[in-house]
């Protein structure tokens, strides 16, 4: 770790809300501002002043910024409250999503502290997590977006190294190799990313919090999962639920009419014929914003179409003319 990267990190200890002044009181210890930090880099900065002793005694070392640690670190810290997104700016870019209030908050507030705070978002196809990530991607400028199904271990490495994001945004996680999971596990864990390629290695400590997204997590390894702060699992929408989705999605992100959303998310739902995405097919397929043309859509996917197993439910007996046709 460079002496800048261990004076940020004594800053951020230092000024950190959660425990107020009390690490500035009762100082820090080495082993605090880094993962392999070693004590004589710590005391080298305390010969060259930019770091106190607060405590020093046998078996007992403690220890804080100096005035002039303090002065160097300023300027870098004023870029930062600069550069930070808040938390209403995160909310207003996720309104696309309906509900999940209290876990969006969470995850604003999250991006705004800037904290190494890790989420999975886990749920059946269309329930609003990938619109959460493109939410939070659209309010955080340095925010990178990859997908377990095609990013690569040396792929993601690079982009990390290149871009160094707040945020790193992982859909599909549940679909990346083993490569992509070996660099992940040291970012979530110490903010470490290492490399070597041609006997030549490089290394940088990066302050990234991961949202990632996915289907399923059984067959994510133990200590993948222990990593993230909350691992937050999506309900089954109810129909209610459904509709008001389907509402909001279509209305805001498609300029369909409320009333022609609601009556798409009913078909959907009630027919079985998918999830979110499959009512956004319903809108483009239409060549007119009228009852009939929903009804003329439906009946189409109704005789070419087979709907996912997880979405099926009991059809109607006759469906010689569909309710409302």
């Amino acid at each position: 770790m460079q002496d800048f990267d261990i004076l940020q990190r004594a800053y951020e200890l230092e000024t950190d809300p959660r425990t107020g002044k009390t690490m500035r009181v009762r100082g820090w210890e080495f082993h605090q501002v880094g993962h392999g930090v070693k004590r004589a880099e710590v005391e080298r900065l305390v010969g060259e002043g930019v770091l106190e002793y607060v405590v020093k005694v046998a078996g007992n070392t403690s220890y804080r910024l100096s005035e002039k640690g303090t002065g160097l670190i300023a300027v870098q810290a004023q870029q930062h409250e600069a550069s930070r997104v808040p938390a209403d700016s995160v909310m207003s870019a996720m309104d696309l999503v309906v509900g999940f209030d209290d876990l969006k908050q969470a995850i604003a507030q999250s991006v705004e502290a800037r904290r190494r705070t890790n989420y999975l978002l886990q749920g059946s196809p269309a329930c609003g997590k990938s619109l959460i990530l493109e939410g939070v991607r659209s309010a955080v400028p340095d925010a990178y977006m990859a997908f377990g199904s095609r990013t690569s271990g040396p792929g993601l490495s690079e982009a990390l190294f290149t871009y160094q994001p707040t945020v790193l945004l992982l859909d599909e996680a549940d679909k990346m190799n083993n490569e992509t999971l070996a660099v992940l596990l040291g970012l979530m864990e110490h903010g470490e990313i290492l490399e070597t390629k041609s006997r030549q290695s490089r290394g940088i400590v990066l302050n990234t919090m991961v949202l990632a997204a996915c289907n399923r997590s059984d067959k994510m390894p133990a200590e993948f999962l222990s990593r993230f702060a909350l691992h937050a699992i999506f309900p089954p929408y109810t129909r209610q639920e459904f509709l008001d989705v389907c509402q909001g999605f279509l209305t805001r992100r498609e300029q369909c009419p409320v009333e022609l959303a609601g009556l798409i998310g009913e078909r959907v739902f009630d027919l079985g014929l998918g999830d979110v995405r499959k009512a956004r097919a319903i809108w483009q397929l239409m060549t007119a914003p009228t009852h009939d043309e929903v009804e003329r859509v439906v009946a189409l996917m109704l005789k070419y179409g087979t709907p996912p197993p997880e979405h099926r439910r009991r059809r109607p007996q006759a469906v010689g003319r569909l309710v409302g046709m």
